[in-house]
This record gives C-alpha cells, structure tokens and sequence, in this order.
C-alpha cells in the first residue's frame, strides 16, 4: 500500500490545496510545511518520513527543497518500494525539468497517482549529497548573488535573477581560481572561472551547462572555463544558455563514474542544487548510482 507524505515550503498555492483535497480521497497521504530550522527542516521531515514508513514523498517546491530532502533520505535505509514525487512550484525547478515533471499543478498530480518510475544518480560532495549539480567559483558566487536578488525583489523570475546577477558579476571583475582536480579519470591543473559538476544537463534556470548530461547513466558531467575577458565572457554567458558553450577553447568537458577531489589554494564558494555553502579548499566527489527512484510521466 502506498503512504504519501508531501513535504511542502509555504506558502502553499490555491491550485495545490485543492488537488490535495482531492488525492486524499484517493490514498493515504500527510502533509508537512517545513521550517528552515529544527525539527521541521524539510531534511529532518524526510528522514522522519522514512522510518515512519512512507514510501512515497512529495517534494513541492523547488531545487533547494528537494536538496534538503534529498540529504534526509540519503541517511536512512532506503526501502525497495521507495520513490520521490515532485510538484514543481520552486523558481528554477531545474531537476523536475530534466525529468520531465510538468509545471501545472494538476498534471504533476497526476504523474504522482499514475507515473513510472526511475532510478536516478545521487552524488555526495564531502559530507553533503546532491541530485542536480555541484559548483565552485564564478558561478557560486552567481547563484549566491541572485538568490538576494530574488529575496530584494521577488517579482523577478528566477532566470532574470540569475542574469543580472552574472551580468553584475562580469562588469565588476571575472574572478579566476587555480585549482587541481585529482581522480582515475580526470586529471588537471589550471586556471578557471568555475567548475560544474551536474547530474543534468541544466542549473541556474537558464543555463545549459552539459548537454547531453543523463540522470540515470551512472555518470556525471563536468564542464570547467579557464580564464577569458568581459568580452568572451559575455559571449559565453549567452553560449550557455543554449549549451553552446562547449564548442568554445576555453571550455573544457569530462564524463566520469569514479571519485575524484578538486583541491583550491584559496577557500572557494560553492553550491548544491542552488544552495550556496561556506568557501572551503577541498572536495571530494562520489556518485552513488541509481540510488533512488523517482516518478515521472
């Protein structure tokens, strides 16, 4: 028998009130609205999910959310029967996009009642998982800046937050990082503007950062850019909206299954599914594959 519980960031929409209202007619199912601290942290509700038997949960949010709910489940033993469902009402919603959640409300309902499901890849950087991407550099400082865009004016939309603030970030100085990158199958040591590291294709709403990337193939795809000017920089910004990028020489691309560490002479800003973390020096890379299933159309 299928148990839902939907782990909700407030406010909670008038369209998802009243699908709730009706799929609980249909099947066991709670609801929980998370906090940013405590015991209601959406990380916390979901592990308390897990031994409470649910083996379904319903993330409704964004990508920040389902990062949270994915660190919750990934500390427990995960049952057989398990399977993540998404309502996509976050701003960038990146990773339901890959999958294929639809934005309306109604139709995610219905992929949550009548979907397949997936096995998809997790990755786990030091002591913190990840479903989408992992970042470092230029474009952690983008994302840490557009979210106080976002909270300044919250009538933006999400890919305008990130624009302007990439186009901020440009105008003032492109920063660059000497870092090294150690593993079986990449080895490298440079100058770079960021490395990203994504299970997808997609991150920061707009941006196509490794096309052809799979949430399924037991690998991970990263894309680094060495140093360049505002000029080339701008050039590339737009490349990667399209995932255009990669053609350019100064954009380097690797697949790889096994672990690897990135180490930095100087503590790097980083981000997860859009969460922005403290700068540290050192990360450690792992994948876990087709570690948890997910419903999809």
């Amino acid at each position: 028998m299928k148990k839902f519980k939907f782990i909700i960031k407030p406010p909670v929409k008038k369209e998802f009130q009243k699908e709730i209202v009706k799929f609980k007619k249909k099947f066991e199912a709670k609801e929980e609205l998370t906090e940013k601290e405590g015991e209601k942290n959406a990380k916390n509700l979901a592990k308390r999910a897990i031994k409470e038997n649910f083996n379904r949960i319903v993330v409704v949010g964004g990508d920040g959310l389902l990062h949270q709910v994915i660190n919750g489940i990934m500390t427990e033993k995960i049952p057989e029967d398990f399977a993540i469902g998404i309502v996509p009402t976050g701003a960038g919603n990146n990773f339901a996009k890959e999958i294929g959640i639809p934005k309306d409300i109604k139709k995610a309902f219905n992929t949550i009642e009548k979907g397949k499901e997936i096995f998809v890849d997790v990755g786990k950087v030091n002591d913190k998982f990840f479903i989408n991407c992992f970042s470092l550099g230029f474009d952690a400082k983008i994302n840490d800046l557009a979210n106080k865009i976002k909270e300044r004016y919250s009538f933006l939309p999400r890919n305008l937050s990130y624009l302007f603030a990439a186009l901020k970030e440009i105008a003032v100085k492109i920063p660059d990082y000497e870092i090294e990158i150690k593993g079986l199958e990449i080895n490298y040591q440079g100058k770079v503007v960021l490395v990203a590291i994504t299970n997808s294709q997609s991150y920061g709403a707009i941006f196509k950062i490794n096309p052809g990337a799979s949430v399924s193939d037991g690998k991970f795809n990263l894309c680094l850019i060495e140093p360049v000017g505002k000029i080339r920089a701008l050039k590339d910004l737009f490349l990667a909206t399209k995932g255009k990028h990669i053609k350019m020489p100064e954009t380097k691309s690797f697949l790889f299954s096994l672990p690897l560490k990135i180490f930095s002479k100087e503590p790097l800003i980083y981000e997860m599914d859009g969460e922005v973390f403290e700068p540290e020096n050192e990360f450690k890379v792992e994948i876990f594959p087709k570690k948890i299933k997910f419903l999809v159309p």
